[in-house]
């Protein structure tokens, strides 16, 4: 049965809880700022009306024949995908303070959401796992790129590179709306300035060369904790004998040499099993070793190594997570009208005191004997964009 908290049915939190969720949701993402809604259905596809062009209008005599538009509304497919995110917490903190613990959800949630929305939206992949997203269509696809930062400063700067851009967009027929931006482009903004001396950012009036920009980190993809997918293994000190282990998922390698190839470590972290299973090992003998994890599987907690290590000079060994991989996008603009997005409904939080699920590592727990709660978050998204590329820009950081 699941827990009740704070009285209420149990299953499912009601809209009080998960509205300001959804609410959040849509102001944090970039994306859903800036493209035009629709309603979106759950149960077949929704046939959304993406504007093409404006026809021109005619004049004619009294009784004359009526000019006709054409080629003017493309009909686009938008299939409602789910996003779902499981959360674990603590029965105590469920059942002593419910609220602190509903806070909590509504400041994490619409961000996970928001930031994996936009991602797929954008670069047409799943921010989770690296394959393939939810959307057939994504704004990356073929867009105009600038590169960020090639105008020489007597040339305008960065400003002549966002005003390129635009002119891109305009000249190949569209308007120019908006931008979805990663925060780190901010402080790079503060930084640069348009011909007349201010910054390229207004901060007042959120505006950027004139339009309207809304920022999130599913632009880039770049966040903080997400995930170790690359991690390096680098042995230092110039060993002559010893080995060395490595642990994760809860277990431990047996002993491997201070020179093993990397086909030798590879086989012997898969047997850590769980999000270890397919990881791939490059690197020559004795190291550095990078340890790949696959895409489709999620990112476990680092690996550890430690060190029995002879000869030398202090031999030791370390691994470190490399930074995610950044894409480099720092800005998306364009013509806006040209993408919709849905949501079939309103997101739904579920919640069980006795399911079991498994963790990024590959674990199994139980709810029931470890005294936890399980949160199910789950809402319906969908997206689309006309054709027409090049009424996009990736604006790229080339750094």
């Amino acid at each position: 049965m699941a827990t009740n908290l704070s009285n209420v049915p149990a299953g499912l939190l009601p809209a009080t809880i998960a509205s300001p969720i959804f609410d959040k949701a849509y102001e944090l993402s970039a994306v859903q700022q800036n493209a035009r809604r629709v309603p979106l259905s759950l149960s077949a596809n929704t046939s959304v009306p993406v504007s093409m062009d404006i026809p021109a209008a005619g004049w004619v005599g009294e009784g004359g024949v009526k000019p006709t538009g054409s080629s003017a509304v493309g009909i686009k497919q938008m299939q409602g995908k789910k996003v779902a995110l499981l959360v674990p917490v603590s029965e105590e903190i469920a059942r002593t303070n419910p609220a602190g613990l509903y806070d909590q959800l509504q400041q994490d949630l619409p961000i996970a959401i928001a930031r994996s929305f936009d991602y797929a939206a954008i670069h047409g992949l799943d921010l989770r796992t690296g394959g393939a997203g939810p959307f057939a269509d994504y704004l990356k696809q073929g867009a105009t790129s600038v590169e960020l930062g090639t105008a020489s400063a007597a040339n305008g700067g960065m400003y002549a590179d966002l005003v390129s851009g635009e002119k891109a967009v305009t000249d190949a027929g569209f308007d120019f709306t908006g931008f979805a931006g990663d925060p780190r482009l901010k402080p790079t903004l503060k930084m640069n300035f348009d011909t007349t001396g201010r910054p390229l950012w207004d901060n007042v009036t959120n505006t950027l060369i004139g339009y309207p920009a809304a920022y999130n980190r599913g632009v880039s993809g770049v966040y903080r904790n997400s995930g170790n997918r690359v991690q390096v293994a680098t042995i230092t000190g110039g060993p002559t004998g010893g080995t060395f282990t490595l642990t994760g998922n809860g277990a431990t390698t047996t002993a491997i040499a201070y020179n093993a190839t990397a086909a030798t470590v590879q086989a012997a972290v898969r047997l850590l099993e769980g999000s270890f299973t397919t990881i791939a090992v490059a690197g020559s003998a004795g190291g550095p070793y990078t340890f790949t994890l696959a895409a489709d599987v999620a990112a476990p907690a680092p690996l550890t190594a430690t060190g029995s290590l002879t000869g030398g000079t202090s031999p030791a060994i370390a691994v470190a997570a490399t930074a995610p991989t950044d894409t480099n996008l720092r800005a998306l603009g364009g013509d806006w009208s040209q993408a919709a997005w849905g949501s079939g409904m309103d997101i739904t939080i579920k919640v069980s005191d006795s399911a079991s699920y498994v963790d990024e590592a590959g674990t199994t727990h139980s709810a029931f004997q470890e005294n936890l709660v399980l949160l199910l978050v789950e809402a319906h998204y969908g997206f689309v964009k006309s054709d027409a590329s090049d009424a996009w820009v990736a604006y790229v950081d080339a750094n």
